[in-house]
């Protein structure tokens, strides 16, 4: 079972193998993770970082989802639209439960409204591999400001 000191070496390596840019993005994202989330680089090659919380119901659930995204083309026709997908893991840590782990792959669509602002909106099916084997959907909408 990985434990969130594996995980923490899984996002860092993640980090650490996307290209070196002065491209990093900030912000939220609501869905499934809720909380905050992090772009590093742009286009085809980076890396996107979603953590977030979930409170309610007596079951505390931490949750971090990670995708290096092979692709990112621009919608012809639109240069501020673009489609984007990859390749991820994701990981819950419960509480009152095992912690379940798995891979991902993620798809969605990004809006530049200007140089420095995303807004976005992706899909996520899961394949959990770790405590059981299951099969759920995560992703959200967000928006990023870039440093």
């Amino acid at each position: 079972m990985p434990s969130l000191s594996r995980l923490a070496l899984l996002l860092a390596a993640l980090f650490l193998t996307s290209a070196a840019s002065a491209q990093t993005g900030i912000g939220a994202q609501l869905g499934d993770p809720t909380g905050v989330s992090l772009k590093f680089g742009a286009g085809s090659g980076s890396v996107a970082l979603a953590a977030g919380w979930d409170l309610g119901d007596g079951d505390d659930q931490l949750s971090l989802e990670g995708h290096y995204f092979l692709r990112e083309t621009r919608i012809p026709g639109d240069a501020d639209l673009a489609l984007f997908y990859g390749p991820g893991v994701f990981v819950q840590a419960r509480e009152n439960s095992d912690t379940a782990f798995g891979a991902s792959f993620g798809i969605g669509l990004s809006l530049y409204a200007t140089r420095d602002i995303e807004i976005y909106g992706l899909v996520s099916p899961r394949l959990q591999l770790i405590d059981e084997t299951d099969f759920d959907l995560g992703g959200g909408i967000g928006g990023l400001v870039y440093l």
